[in-house]
């Protein structure tokens, strides 16, 4: 006998719609300057842009995650791009796309083999 309360529906809409669910957030250390990144919001997410060019999704993805630790506030603009292309990689800018990838739950590796594997059919 399953011994675990079914919910109802009036119940799932309350547990899922009647509060705000905090998104995860890390906050990491570049170039000795903490910055907070966070999950983007599912209307974030449908807003964006999505690039075939890897830069322009890369950097897109630094200015919607980073925030100033511990506020609402983005740290980036649009009109930041050039400069973010800049930036030396290495270990910090490595740093903060694995943790926008932890955050986001996306599998870069994984969904490129998928896509060499099963290429998208017109």
């Amino acid at each position: 006998m399953d011994t675990e309360k079914k919910l109802d529906r009036k119940a799932i809409r309350a547990a899922l719609l009647g509060k705000r669910h905090e998104p995860k957030s890390k906050i990491i250390n570049i170039w000795g300057i903490d910055l907070e990144l966070r999950q983007a919001s599912l209307s974030t997410m449908l807003d964006a842009q999505v690039s075939e060019d890897t830069k322009v999704n890369a950097v897109n993805m630094i200015i919607r995650y980073s925030y100033v630790p511990g506020t609402d506030e983005l740290v980036f603009e649009d009109t930041d791009r050039d400069e973010i292309l800049s930036w030396p990689f290495g270990e910090e800018l490595q740093l903060l796309q694995d943790t926008v990838m932890e955050l986001t739950g996306v599998d870069i590796d994984g969904a490129e083999e998928e896509l060499k594997e099963n290429p998208l059919k017109d």
